[in-house]
């Protein structure tokens, strides 16, 4: 494989916004495209990550409508669809195409316009990534699975209801230091306990919002690179693992772990040739307080049942050994899904190149994972990224 570098990174505020779905993806794209001081380049490949722009917004043939708008005509144009992990997978398209010789110069967009639509009706699009069979025909929510996850959980290894609130307290507080999060303010243990339940054991504090917004990333061959002289600001993609689970939950192995997360993170790790002790940041995808836990297991980061010790030690605290969601997760940062994923590669640059915001830069971080979750569960990436210069 050709190395494959991000060159430029773009994004804008998470949140309900007025903005439009083009008028999202084009202010990141540009904002990404000015990054990589490739105003002047010509793009060969554009790809979009949206989940269901067609339901929420009404639009449709997204990725050419953009390409016209930005100003990147005659580039190749792909929508890309996983489900929330949209965003990412467009990612390792672009990623595929640069890094198999079929593209120098790559743009790509994650959007999503979420509050044109109810928040019920909102669910119910989002519903629609499960199984119908299995689940929504009988009710079922991703919160509502969530919950019944949550409960396991709690039931196999003891993890407290004060414990599980430590991880959206952690997520505000790092939420309140970022200008482009959905939410900007703090929440106490008590606060999380006696929100709204949403679904028992899970209260309004322990799920992510709604949001709009859009992230933008250009990629580029090693050509590329030398040509525009921007090696320092550079970042090497050194590894991508994708995989997916059975549909339905209930068909699944297990409750407490997510085995397309596993395998997905094996993948990355041996592209990468690289192991979870060397990462030094890690970005999880954690639409529900319990998904975090989960997660940094599936990863690697400790064994089944201890990730909440990592949590109450402080390790995962932005001046933590090994940091988690410093901008503050889908949970506070927000999560317009087609977004998530490349918002989370656009903050790994930037904390890999230390211009991440007063209060959340980590210590001179050189290896970043990613990991975003589509459907529930089951249709995972996981990235990893490195400063070009170790």
């Amino acid at each position: 494989m050709e190395p494959v570098y991000v060159v430029g990174v773009g994004m804008t505020p998470f949140g309900v916004l007025e903005d439009s779905i083009l008028e999202l993806a084009e202010r990141a794209s540009h904002e990404a495209i000015m990054d990589a001081d490739a105003a002047e380049q010509t793009f060969d490949r554009f790809v979009v990550g949206s989940q269901n722009p067609d339901e929420f917004t009404g639009l449709g043939h997204l990725s050419t409508q953009l390409a016209d708008l930005i100003g990147i005509v005659p580039a190749g144009a792909t929508r890309v669809e996983t489900g929330p992990s949209s965003g990412s997978s467009a990612f390792e398209s672009a990623f595929s195409f640069v890094s198999a010789g079929l593209s120098d110069l790559a743009l790509v967009v994650g959007v999503e316009k979420m509050s044109s639509v109810e928040r019920s009706e909102a669910s119910r699009i989002l519903s629609k990534m499960m199984s119908y069979e299995n689940e929504t025909k009988y009710g079922a929510t991703p919160v509502a699975l969530a919950a019944m996850v949550a409960r396991r959980y709690m039931h196999e290894y003891g993890l407290t209801r004060d414990e599980l609130s430590l991880v959206p307290v952690k997520a505000h507080r790092n939420g309140a230091r970022n200008p482009l999060a959905h939410f900007q303010k703090e929440v106490t243990v008590e606060k999380v306990n006696t929100s709204r339940v949403v679904a028992h054991p899970l209260t309004l504090y322990d799920s992510c919002p709604t949001s709009d917004g859009a992230a933008a990333i250009v990629l580029a061959s090693e050509r590329i690179v030398k040509n525009l002289g921007i090696r320092d600001r550079s970042v090497q993609v050194l590894g991508v693992g994708h995989a997916t689970d059975f549909h339905a939950v209930q068909h699944r192995l297990s409750l407490t772990s997510m085995n397309a997360t596993v395998v997905a993170a094996e993948r990355a790790y041996a592209m990468a040739n690289l192991g979870p002790s060397d990462i030094d940041l890690f970005e999880l995808h954690d639409a529900f307080s319990i998904l975090e836990l989960i997660n940094m297991e599936d990863v690697g980061m400790t064994n089944p049942g201890m990730a909440i010790d990592m949590i109450k030690d402080g390790a995962t605290e932005v001046d933590g050994m090994t940091p988690v969601n410093p901008t503050g997760g889908l949970k506070a940062r927000g999560h317009p899904t087609g977004a998530t994923g490349v918002a989370q590669i656009r903050d790994a640059v930037v904390q890999i190149r230390e211009e991440a915001p007063r209060g959340l830069q980590t210590a001179s971080p050189e290896v970043v994972l990613t990991h975003n979750i589509g459907g529930f569960g089951n249709n995972m990436v996981v990235s990893i990224l490195g400063s070009s210069s170790r």
